[in-house]
């Protein structure tokens, strides 16, 4: 028969091997993140705020009257202004004009997707 060996278990091993790893002298011992993109400078995340917040007031504006009625009309006007100008206008702005105009068209973009999935499409007129 074998003999019985030392009750090891694979944890002990783990940190018997991390507990003998040197660090080298003058090294922090935090945690490095290493992020492949780096974040858009505050001017831009400005814009695109500033984009974000016109969709969702033109939104509230054109939505209050269909939502507050007792008997739902078609929203399907609705629903085609706004699509015309989260991605009509948002994509105009973003790919074609460009420059300081790119993040605001993004941020429309954004307004329209951040609202159709918060309220399930009633926002946005998705419900026909």
């Amino acid at each position: 028969m074998a003999e019985p060996r030392e009750d090891k278990s694979l944890e002990d091993e783990i940190f018997a091997v991390a507990a003998n790893v040197e660090i080298e002298e003058g090294a922090d011992a935090g945690p490095r993140v290493q992020v492949p993109w780096e974040l858009p400078p505050p001017r831009d995340l400005r814009r695109g705020a500033a984009g974000f917040v016109t969709f969702v007031f033109v939104d509230g504006v054109m939505m209050y009257a269909p939502l507050m009625m007792s008997s739902r009309p078609s929203t399907l006007p609705q629903l085609v202004a706004l699509l015309m100008l989260a991605f009509g206008l948002g994509g105009l702005l973003a790919w074609k004009v460009g420059g300081g105009w790119r993040p605001f068209g993004y941020g429309m973009m954004l307004g329209w997707v951040f609202l159709t999935l918060i309220s399930v499409g009633f926002l946005t007129g998705l419900p026909l």
